[in-house]
């Protein structure tokens, strides 16, 4: 398998380029999805070439605004990935058909996939860490003989047992 690095594009680059791409035989869309990286919030999108079974990927960086221009105007199967990444990262595609929420009922609230957004879960449980005071002393150290954590939303593990 041939990892491929994206060829990272200026947002005013982003549908030009695509559509190059398609006049070049780059007809079928593959993917785009987003990640948060430690600089800025990158948007990657693929598409292949059936002819030649090559491949193009590219990445761009939607800066504060977070808008892109949507890629749908030349890949209908793009509004899927562009919905959800709107969703879930809080990125706005200028274009985009139909931008109701995939996933979530409303948009209201934080994306949940930026690392800025704080979950529900983390601020009601208590998450175990190496941090945690040990019972006995009080003291903080590295306690191995933890008892293991379920995960959130499994019942305890005595919900079976009949009660009298």
């Amino acid at each position: 398998m041939i990892l491929q690095t994206p060829i990272h594009l200026a947002c005013d680059d982003w549908l030009a380029r695509f559509t190059q791409e398609a006049e070049h035989g780059y007809s079928w869309f593959d993917f785009l999805t987003a990640y948060e990286s430690a600089i800025a919030l990158v948007v990657v999108a693929r598409v292949l070439n059936p002819a030649t079974h090559g491949s193009a990927l590219y990445a761009t960086s939607p800066g504060p605004a977070q808008t892109l221009p949507s890629l749908t105007v030349r890949y209908p199967g793009a509004a899927w990935h562009e919905r959800e990444a709107a969703e879930m990262f809080g990125l706005t595609f200028i274009g985009l058909s139909d931008p109701r929420p995939l996933l979530r009922r409303e948009a209201d609230g934080q994306p949940p996939l930026l690392k800025s957004t704080v979950l529900a879960a983390r601020a009601v449980i208590n998450w175990p860490g190496a941090a945690e005071p040990d019972p006995v002393d009080g003291r903080r150290r590295d306690n191995p003989s933890r008892r293991r954590m379920r995960p959130i939303g499994s019942p305890p593990a005595d919900w079976a047992t009949p009660s009298d």
